[in-house]
């Protein structure tokens, strides 16, 4: 919500009231006194807003997603409900909301890492073999894993107060919490060891809060930032633009910490892979660790080089014994990643498993559907008006053909054309008969190979994020098109995140389909540079020249299309690129001399 000029001006003329959102556990509410505390000390009233999370309204036992503890808070500030929020830093997603701002990182407490047990003076070296160690984060759980085998480390979730009473009632032998966590709620005195943070790199933000606003509130913008601590932002930036490289959120296996010395800076960091060593106290995480030093102003380009050298050190290594490659690992099969919804990915997976291949499927987009009773219903009722139905995807398609299920409205006397095979299977499987496909599965094509005449109607259940391109196309040609939305595409689903993020540090990625640009934009926002790097290596198969054209501009070094977007088109193309001299199933072995080359 915008905030008025006359809003502005009076609030200028008095010392402002601010409404500061908080959570409304022990914790938090230490934590957002302490600002609104520095607040009234400069003039200021405030006024603390308890609201509820998604990560307050988790059951127990359950582990949260990234933003799990600040998007209630972000959704409070941009309706005007609050004017300030506070956040433990290491929460905030790395991907911030555009119309928000972080305007203060006051100055940090102990970012480090504390084992915590039942007794005084516990110590990591103290703990016996098979002790557990309970922690809700994979970040402690891989380094702790790393640093002891031998430990039993389990799930243990609950507030601070929460699981010191489930220690205590012997749950477990031993947390790891925050020190700054502990030290906040007067609980220091429960502290054995303080853990080095060569042994465990704190998450990024750790100890530090982050004081945000609305980034048009010019008031509250110049009261926060007088409690930026500028050293702690230099820090917990670079922090986060280590982790932002490296394409992990806030509960990746990932640690990092800097520290500002005079005009330059030093970061710390460790990430773990996927794989594990296999040694005589147990299975030990890989984990890859540098340090970087440089100038403050380039704490951000220090951050990605750090990153990209620890992602490259992490995606050579694989399962060994005693140092050595475990056995069956010298060979393998050539890894692809699907990065097509999971309803449409089922077929392909097989196609690419028949030819020898090992598919991977992790969607890069997810496809909603429109309301009932919206646009796409209205105009399914009118369908029968209409001189064609022309579909652009087999999602476009299948959202058609569920609302006309819905509405009861039969639409097998329908003029149906398709942008490719994919679509036209789509329909012919659901009893649709399809009147036309164009020679090229691009909507340039469709739009000058249809055959329309001045005055038909078209109707094009599309995408939300589709252009105007082919509907233009059309009009051009004089037909009369109502294009509807059809479905919504939501790029970058954060539920793909850490499998695509230990995906990649397990090694070599042969090659990755994509069926749409979506597909590729929503790859590139959930790696992060570094490890989108190590992607733009994979061969890129697209369907169609417009995802070439856009896996090209988003920096893929080998781009393939299919000659078709048939499962078993999408499987053969990639087949022969890769295993050249495997015959596919119920073809011939290609012969000498005749494979197709791949473009570059």
């Amino acid at each position: 919500m915008a905030t008025s000029p006359v809003a502005t001006a009076a609030r200028a003329a008095a010392p402002p009231s601010f409404r500061l959102g908080t959570r409304g556990s022990a914790l938090a509410l230490a934590q957002s006194s302490t600002i609104a505390a520095a607040l009234r000390e400069l003039g200021a009233a405030v006024e603390l807003v308890t609201v509820r999370t998604l990560g307050d309204d988790r059951p127990p036992d359950t582990t949260w997603g990234e933003g799990a503890f600040v998007g209630a808070i972000e959704t409070a500030l941009l309706a005007g409900e609050v004017d300030l929020g506070v956040h433990s830093a290491k929460d905030v997603p790395t991907t911030e909301a555009p119309r928000l701002a972080i305007a203060a990182y006051p100055g940090r407490e102990d970012p480090r890492d504390a084992l915590v047990g039942r007794g005084p003076g516990t110590t990591l070296e103290s703990l016996p073999p098979g002790a557990r160690v309970g922690t809700d984060s994979p970040r402690r759980a891989a380094f702790l894993r790393a640093a002891r085998p031998d430990l039993l480390v389990h799930p243990l979730h609950g507030n601070v107060d929460t699981r010191l009473r489930r220690l205590d009632a012997g749950e477990t032998d031993a947390l790891v919490l925050a020190v700054a966590g502990l030290s906040r709620l007067g609980r220091a005195d429960r502290i054995g060891q303080i853990l080095p943070v060569d042994l465990i790199p704190p998450a990024p933000g750790q100890g530090s809060l982050a004081v945000q606003c609305r980034a048009d509130d010019e008031i509250a913008l110049a009261w926060i930032s007088r409690l930026d601590d500028p050293a702690t932002r230099a820090a917990v930036e670079a922090e986060r633009g280590f982790l932002r490289a490296t394409g992990g959120g806030c509960r990746a296996p990932i640690g990092a910490l800097a520290s500002v010395e005079g005009d330059e800076i030093v970061l710390l960091a460790g990430t773990a892979g996927t794989e594990a060593l296999r040694t005589p106290a147990g299975e030990r995480p890989t984990i890859a660790r540098g340090e970087i030093r440089g100038s403050v102003a380039n704490r951000m380009l220090l951050a990605a080089d750090l990153a990209s050298r620890l992602t490259a050190e992490l995606a050579g290594r694989g399962p060994t014994v005693d140092g050595r490659p475990a056995a069956g690992t010298e060979t393998r099969l050539p890894r692809v990643l699907v990065t097509r919804p999971a309803a449409g990915a089922d077929r392909l997976v097989a196609a690419l498993a028949s030819r020898g291949l090992a598919p991977i499927a992790i969607p890069t987009i997810e496809i909603h559907p429109v309301e009932a009773g919206g646009e796409l219903d209205a105009a399914v009722l009118r369908a029968g008006e209409a001189s064609w139905i022309a579909v652009t995807s087999a999602s476009g398609a299948a959202a058609v053909l569920d609302a006309a299920a819905r509405l009861g409205v039969d639409l097998a006397a329908a003029r149906w054309a398709a942008i490719g095979a994919a679509t036209r299977s789509e329909l012919v499987a659901r009893g649709m008969r399809v009147s036309f496909t164009p020679s090229a599965a691009n909507g340039e094509t469709l739009a000058a190979e249809l055959p329309v005449a001045p005055g038909d109607t078209i109707l094009l259940p599309r995408a939300d994020i589709a252009d105007g391109g082919l509907v233009a196309a059309l009009e051009a040609r004089g037909a009369r098109v109502r294009a509807v939305v059809a479905y919504r595409t939501r790029e970058a689903p954060e539920a793909s995140r850490e499998r695509l993020r230990a995906l990649f540090a397990g090694g070599d990625l042969e090659a990755i389909v994509f069926t749409s640009g979506s597909t590729i934009r929503g790859l590139v926002a959930l790696l992060g540079s570094a490890h989108g790097d190590l992607a733009r290596k994979a061969l890129a198969c697209c369907i169609g020249e417009t995802t070439a054209a856009v896996a090209r501009e988003a920096g893929f070094e080998r781009v393939i299309t299919a000659p078709g977007a048939t499962p078993l088109d999408l499987a053969d193309r990639i087949g022969d690129a890769l295993l050249p001299e495997r015959p596919h199933p119920g073809r011939p072995h290609p012969a000498p001399g005749r494979r197709e080359e791949a473009p570059a």
